[in-house]
């Protein structure tokens, strides 16, 4: 069958894009595939015995088996190193905000020394098809910008109009934390760029013509993906993992792409990197996507790669890092200050002590402080540049072996370590805010675990277990009792690590050198939205409460004035200075270390903490002892049970002995032991119960003092009200019961006794008005009208003992619901 002739196309065969050749034939018959193409496309996979083989298939293949070096790949795959640019399959589009009016900017001037070069430039890139003239009217115009590099001139567009019109494509772009995972048994890396990486993707008409800009020599427009557009890099890197897709041992990131062997020998590595390589050139070569030569690292024990050495070892700071480090000049205003201090955070995973050493440098970034350089100042920095010549060597971090995380507070800064197998993976650490430096050592050291697991959450979220260690004895205590039991703002911190499963484990802290020296020795802190802390799994933050913002008193039902009067006492109470001491500095190990003055706290240490000068245990305010017998007194203004006394109060105040106290005031109170009333027999009958408020009601009338009142008391939930009534008419007693019925519902079932007004014919007249069943008690046995009776004992009881201990009778009835 003569062939008219073949060309060269790409297919898209189950998400992957294969460059195949088709042969051109005068037929109609269906086309066919061959055998080739069905190798290439994984239909066809070839199992005959290597020994089965005939000798001669050995050498055709033979460069599969040597040992791939540098000269061989750039002669196997001349094409994907040194051909021109052309464009990856697959159009770029701008998603445009049509609600933005379009710019058209005003033309710049290029300086004349300049010109020339850029007018070459522009050449080239006109002639190698990325830009084009432009002599239609466009929408938007841009202005150009030239960037100078060291062997050339990058002609850019000045895109901040244009910017912000264009929706961001939002794509997930890889750090070197995505990638450190994946390199347990790393040995062997090569690293290759893209060429010109953006020009390699070609513009939709649309989108190009968004791009237009100003020349000297007249309107461009882009043709292929340009620099400054803010999209640009996630777009990038989108289509850069679309035609990677697939391919084993290679991590791209931005324009780089890492290529890992991996294995437990050299040997293996190296067999692994060659057939990882391979297969990145090929799909390059499919998809013509360029490769620079200049830049190709090959087949290297380390590399550099994003700012960091990557190594047979771990990972290593970048011995450019370090020198730029030593190379810094004395600082000599706030401004290079900061610089450095930012510069050193950015290697801070490989510091073990960096926050002590520059805290001398951070005080002097504080608005409300001078500048004056000093010698200590000068130690810090001799001291920094001595620290990043001695990093130490990172692990890999290893899916298959268990995580340890260690953590410490400090006074003034968090410290956490990621361990495996003993050997670190991560260091970590952070200076606490003004805010933070006055939480409770429990709460420094609860903190410090949440910052462990926001800083290496990539690490562990989703683990079977996390071992957490802690030198601090009361944080074990804490994570073992209910949620509910922890002070609030322990249980904000809580809250945030539900999503882990932590197993907290004391260590001693001569055992805990790692985290106590990076907790010592923070860098600055700035603030929580790190990238660290914003995780898409698992995030916490739409019903989480800042720590530093929450205040504990408004979650008490205290007044303000009770508020003040409680912190001005506990500022004046030298037991409760001494427990806030003991409180911020840190309990000792064993009570009999504890001072006197506040052993009796010893059984609560896990539940105290100081917040505004106020001490809190659990939820509960801690009452100075100047204040307890007025708030007794308080307590028991409504003259109730010393268990109802006490329930009341257990949810706001707390001391110690505090129920032993109230039991033993109430039983010592005269007004209640004058008028202390028998114990009650038990109902014959009980009504029945009502399934809603106000359903069914109980009524009465009695006399106190010369006046008359009625009682209505609601069967559901034994809320009863009173009213005074000016005589005993029947119309009087309706209107009072209107203006209840009013306020809380009509009723289904109204109880009474046979007294003349509940008997009378208006009174039948209103329930049948108002549609209630009035039902009445049986003659000469008021029993039955319990509910009503027993209100009608309590509102007595309560205005007699008010009446002897010279209080209102009304301020008593008004705290008795309460209780």
């Amino acid at each position: 069958m003569p062939s008219l002739g073949k060309f060269h196309t790409d297919c898209v065969v189950r998400g992957k894009i294969h460059r195949l050749v088709f042969e051109i034939v005068n037929t109609k018959q269906k086309p066919l595939l061959g055998g080739a193409a069905c190798t290439d496309l994984g239909l066809v996979k070839f199992t005959i015995p290597r020994e089965l083989l005939p000798a001669e298939v050995n050498t055709i293949d033979a460069s599969q088996s040597m040992p791939l070096t540098k000269e061989m790949l750039l002669k196997d795959f001349h094409d994907v190193f040194h051909d021109p640019i052309e464009s990856v399959p697959g159009n770029i589009h701008f998603d445009l905000n049509p609600e933005v009016t379009p710019v058209q900017c005003s033309p710049r001037n290029v300086p004349v020394a300049l010109k020339a070069w850029v007018k070459e430039e522009l050449d080239k890139h006109v002639k190698a098809g990325n830009l084009t003239p432009v002599t239609k009217p466009t929408a938007w115009i841009s202005n150009m910008v030239t960037v100078a590099k060291p062997d050339k001139i990058r002609i850019c567009i000045d895109p901040k109009p244009l910017n912000q019109a264009l929706f961001r494509s939002h794509y997930h772009m890889p750090t070197l934390e995505d990638v450190l995972y994946k390199l347990p048994k790393a040995r062997v890396f090569t690293l290759v760029d893209a060429r010109d990486a953006f020009l390699q993707c070609k513009l939709d008409e649309e989108s190009s013509r968004l791009t237009t800009f100003w020349t000297p020599w007249g309107r461009m427009r882009w043709l292929k993906l340009p620099f400054g557009v803010s999209v640009a890099p996630e777009i990038y890197q989108r289509k850069q993992h679309e035609l990677l897709s697939g391919l084993a041992g290679i991590e791209p990131i931005a324009d780089d792409i890492l290529v890992v062997g991996c294995g437990d020998t050299d040997a293996e590595a190296e067999e692994d990197h060659n057939t990882n390589l391979r297969a990145l050139m090929q799909r390059c070569r499919a998809v013509k996507l360029r490769l620079s030569e200049r830049k190709l690292q090959f087949k290297l024990k380390a590399v550099h790669f994003h700012g960091h050495v990557l190594s047979t070892e771990g990972l290593k700071i970048d011995p450019e890092k370090t020198q730029a480090v030593l190379d810094m000049p004395t600082p000599t205003d706030a401004k290079a200050v900061q610089r450095m201090i930012g510069f050193v955070t950015y290697l801070a995973k490989f510091l073990p002590g960096l926050s002590e050493i520059c805290e001398p440098l951070r005080r002097l970034l504080d608005k409300d402080t001078a500048w004056h350089w000093l010698p200590k100042h000068d130690d810090a920095i001799r001291e920094i540049k001595q620290m990043v010549t001695n990093t130490p060597v990172l692990k890999y971090y290893d899916v298959t072996k268990p995580v340890t995380i260690q953590s410490d507070a400090s006074m003034n800064g968090l410290g956490c370590c990621l361990l495996q197998k003993g050997q670190p993976v991560a260091f970590a650490s952070r200076a606490l805010t003004r805010t933070e430096q006055n939480y409770a050592q429990i709460e420094k050291e609860c903190l410090s675990i949440v910052f462990a697991c926001q800083r290496f959450h990539q690490y562990l979220y989703g683990r079977d277990t996390i071992t957490a260690e802690t030198d601090h004895k009361p944080l074990i205590t804490i994570f073992k009792k209910p949620l509910m039991n922890a002070p609030k703002r322990l249980q904000g911190m809580l809250l945030q690590l539900q999503g882990y499963n932590l197993d907290v484990v004391y260590k001693p802290g001569t055992e805990m050198y790692v985290s106590d020296t990076l907790s010592r020795a923070t860098p600055p802190y700035r603030g929580s939205d790190t990238p660290y802390v914003r995780q898409a799994v698992c995030s916490m933050d739409s019903f989480q409460v800042e720590d530093s913002e929450l205040d504990q008193a408004q979650h008490l039902d205290v007044t303000d004035f009770r508020f003040r009067q409680i912190a001005q006492h506990t500022e004046m109470d030298d037991v409760l200075q001494a427990l806030t001491s003991v409180i911020l500095r840190g309990w000792p190990d064993f009570k009999e270390d504890t001072p006197l003055l506040v052993r009796e706290y010893w059984p609560f240490r896990d539940e105290l903490n100081v917040q505004n000068s106020v001490l809190y245990r659990g939820q509960c305010v801690v009452i100075p002892k100047a204040l307890r017998a007025e708030l007794l007194r308080r307590i028991h203004t409504s003259h109730i049970g010393g268990e109802a006394c006490y329930r009341r109060a257990r949810d706001t105040l707390f001391w110690p002995n505090m129920r032993t106290e109230i039991k033993d005031y109430v039983s010592n109170c005269s007004a209640c032991n004058e008028y202390a009333r028998a114990q009650q027999k038990e109902s014959l009958m009980s009504h029945d119960i009502p399934t809603r408020p106000w359903q069914t009601v109980s009524m009465d009338i009695f006399s106190y003092a010369g006046q008359d009142f009625i009682v209505l008391v609601d069967h559901y939930s034994d809320f009863w009200e009173i009213d005074l009534l000016p005589d005993l008419s029947a119309d009087t007693l309706i209107t009072r019961c209107k203006s209840q019925f009013a306020r809380y519902g009509q009723p289904d079932k109204v109880l009474t006794d046979n007294g003349p007004q509940f008997a009378c014919e208006q009174f039948r007249k209103f329930a049948a008005k108002w549609g209630f069943n009035h039902v009445t008690s049986s003659p000469r046995y008021p029993k039955s009208n319990g509910k009503a009776e027993s209100a009608v004992k309590i509102v007595k009881s309560l205005c007699k003992r008010a009446k002897l201990d010279g209080t209102d009778k009304w301020q008593a009835i008004l705290h008795w619901p309460n209780a």
